[in-house]
Formats: structure tokens, sequence, C-alpha cells
């Protein structure tokens, strides 16, 4: 999602009780607030396939799967995650998760640097966190950030046979699942055309 403006600073209570009244959903970083638009047809459908297939996977566990509308506190910013998965009881009414277990993302050209740098470090600060994932709508292409003790490992698959593991919560599948009903092209063939390109 990208912004679309800035607003003056204001109390993240202050935010909280603002965004209720909006018809639009914002998020809320550092005392500034950022108005979200929406995503190209890819982006959410990326967005479902994974909902769907970690939704599947999880079923008959404690834990549950959210996509966009929930928000999510972290380093006293609110964001909007594309999906993510908290293992922790949440009640029906609760409108802010806190103790996400795995964070996904879906790039795009407007939330490429939020999305590595400032989520990144907002997220990884979280002690629930086990892993953070950006997945690319350009290529076949997944980026994560998996903790390891007191460090995070990081790891690039690529390709629609690439596998992406999410070992806390016993999950691997490979990337044709989360690229299903795209026609994003795998890095190496992208990689082929944009040789032929520049000859």
């Amino acid at each position: 999602m990208g912004a679309l403006r800035q607003h003056t600073r204001m109390s993240l209570d202050e935010f909280l009780a603002w965004e209720e009244r909006q018809p639009t959903r914002h998020e809320f970083i550092h005392g500034r607030i950022v108005a979200m638009n929406g995503g190209t047809v890819a982006h959410n459908q990326i967005i479902a396939n994974i909902d769907r297939k970690l939704a599947h996977h999880l079923r008959g566990t404690p834990c549950r799967v959210f996509r966009e509308s929930l928000k999510l506190l972290a380093d006293e910013s609110i964001f909007y995650p594309d999906v993510f998965v908290t293992c922790a009881r949440l009640n029906d009414q609760d409108r802010v998760a806190t103790e996400p277990t795995v964070i996904v993302e879906v790039l795009s050209g407007s939330t490429t640097n939020r999305d590595r740098l400032v989520k990144s470090t907002a997220y990884r600060s979280l002690p629930s966190l086990a892993q953070y994932i950006l997945v690319s709508q350009d290529v076949t292409a997944v980026e994560s950030m998996r903790r390891d003790g007191t460090g995070w490992l990081h790891e690039v698959v690529t390709g629609r046979t690439g596998l992406l593991r999410i070992p806390t919560l016993d999950f691997e599948t490979p990337l044709s699942v989360f690229y299903e009903d795209t026609d994003i092209p795998d890095l190496d063939r992208f990689d082929d055309e944009d040789a032929s390109a520049r000859q």
C-alpha cells in the first residue's frame, strides 16, 4: 500500500481515536499519519493466495492468519501488514494486535523502501516475531528474515519451484502457490529477457 499524503503529528491514542472515524485506512509511523491507497490486481492476488494457504495450514491450531484490515502495533507505530499470523489469544472485538509470529508484506513501487527499512526495523523489535517475509510482485522472488537466537538469518528464494520455509509454523510451500493466477515471470526468465533487451 502507498502513501497518499502525510498529516500533522499526533499521539498514538489520538490517532487510534481519529482513524476510527475515517472512511479509509491509515498507518501511523513515528507520530505521522500516512494514508493508504489500493494495490494492483497482482498485489491482491498474491495476498489472497498467501492468506488461503496459511489459513488452511493453521486450521485446528491456536494460530490465526489476518490480512490487511487488522492493525498491528510495533515500535509505537501502527501498521496494516498485508498478511500476518499470530498465535496469541485475541478477543473478537480487538482492533489492534501486538504479538505477531510471522509477517508478510508484498512489495510495491511506493512501499518498498518503507517495507525494507522502517517496517523491518519496527517489526523485528517485537519479541514474538519469528519471521518477516517480503514478496516481490515483479518477479517470483521472496526474501525471508528469520530469527536465529539473537540475530536474523536472511534468505532469498526464487522461481516457482523455490521452497519457502517457516519453521515456527511447521510450514513449507513452493513459491508457485504464492504466485498462482498471476503472470509474474520467474526470476531467471526475467533476467534472460532483460539481458536480451540490453543487446
